[in-house]
């Protein structure tokens, strides 16, 4: 880029930012040219005062003439006006300022000031030929001088409400433009708060799974092995192991988290170092909290199928929570049932309590446990069932859709 070009933009640059001073510049360059027209005899002797006042007051509007278009160009039109048809001979003093005014008026005034513009300007210009007429052609030039003037004139009048249109079709596109980027920008915010909110979401379940699980486990097992230790001291040994167990695989999970999160991976992916929990693990898992004191069994019907990895970690994170929530409303020594039943196109993963024959069941309180397993089951298509069981004791039950099994 040329040192011109790089002066150019920033004159346009300062054009752009400060309008008002290029628009006094130019009423300046008007009233100039019209004071000598004036001065070279142009204009009649015994009217050139009049006409020095009347080029002042056409050109006073040109420097608001984009802020307050419509009224900046009325006056210069009253001025045109009286000159035309009162002033005699102050042609020279508002032509050019009319011109301006009525371009100005079409590109930045609403869209009536257009024809209404045209009506001032046709009658302003072609006022003094039809009066002309009227009164008879001149016997030297006849009628070809003021037909000739007539087209220059309709000329002059389309060229300058042409440009006017241009313009204003010009500024509506920018604005059009600044709206739709404006909107783009709006919707990139709303994407992104989007994504921040669904990736504050996974991690919440994902810390609420890992911690609570571990916590209730740890608990269950210290309250044991309190008991344990006067009666059993080998027992209670098991027990600080089991403790120290489910210590460190809580503190591995947690470490895989944050991970994924330095890392921006997949939180429910295969994209961290230590692998995600699926069904297969579901019966360790019930393992892990018999061995806390919970009496708890599993049972598989159907034929397993691979699930994906986010569908799989739901199935586990879905039994983890609810026989956390067993430990904790229900107690550590409830009979408790799980169940995974394998269909074609389905997966039902069902977790009862059996609680107090005859005692209405104690619903969980308002926490993100529950939540949590029915955001994870909508995430896969599936749903989860929450309620008393008819025999007694509280059921969570699991549906996910498994995809069929390509044909060979």
């Amino acid at each position: 880029m040329t040192t011109f070009d790089r002066q150019v933009e920033r004159f346009v640059a300062f054009a752009r930012r400060n309008p008002v001073i290029v628009d006094g510049a130019l009423a300046v360059v008007l009233f100039l040219i019209a004071l000598n027209w004036t001065m070279e005899g142009k204009v009649p002797r015994d009217a050139r005062g009049l006409a020095i006042v009347v080029a002042v007051v056409a050109t006073a509007p040109v420097v608001v003439r984009r802020r307050y278009p419509v009224p900046a160009a009325a006056v210069t039109a009253v001025v045109a006006a009286a000159g035309t048809f009162t002033l005699s001979g102050t042609l020279a003093a508002y032509v050019l300022p009319s011109l301006v005014m009525g371009y100005s008026a079409v590109a930045y005034g609403p869209p009536w000031a257009g024809r209404l513009t045209a009506a001032v300007l046709a009658v302003g210009m072609f006022g003094p030929l039809l009066a002309l007429g009227l009164l008879g052609p001149d016997p030297e030039l006849g009628w070809f001088a003021p037909l000739v003037l007539a087209g220059f004139l309709l000329l002059v009048l389309l060229c300058v409400l042409l440009f006017g249109a241009m313009r204003r079709a010009q500024r509506r596109y920018g604005e059009q433009l600044h709206e739709r980027a404006r909107l783009l920008e709006e919707g990139r915010r709303q994407e992104v708060r989007i994504e921040l909110l669904a990736e504050r979401s996974r991690i919440s379940r994902e810390v609420h799974d890992i911690i609570a699980h571990a916590l209730s486990g740890i608990i269950a097992q210290a309250d044991g092995g309190q008991y344990a230790a006067r009666r059993d001291p080998q027992k209670a040994v098991e027990v600080l192991a089991g403790i120290g167990t489910a210590g460190r695989e809580a503190l591995g999970d947690i470490r895989g988290l944050l991970s994924v999160l330095r890392d921006t991976g997949p939180l429910d992916g295969d994209g961290t170092d230590r692998p995600q929990p699926g069904t297969e693990h579901i019966p360790a898992l019930v393992e892990q909290v018999r061995a806390g004191g919970l009496p708890v069994d599993v049972a598989v019907t159907g034929t397993p199928r691979a699930l994906g990895a986010g569908a799989g970690l739901t199935a586990y994170r879905v039994v983890q929570e609810a026989l956390t929530n067993v430990i904790k409303h229900a107690g550590r020594d409830t009979p408790t049932h799980v169940t995974l039943a394998w269909t074609a196109d389905e997966l039902t993963v069902s977790v009862r309590d059996e609680g107090a024959r005859g005692t209405p069941p104690t619903p969980p309180r308002g926490g993100h446990g529950v939540v949590g397993m029915r955001e994870r089951a909508a995430l896969h298509g599936g749903s989860v069932d929450i309620g008393p069981h008819p025999d007694g004791g509280w059921a969570v039950r699991l549906r996910l859709p498994i995809a069929p099994e390509p044909r060979p």
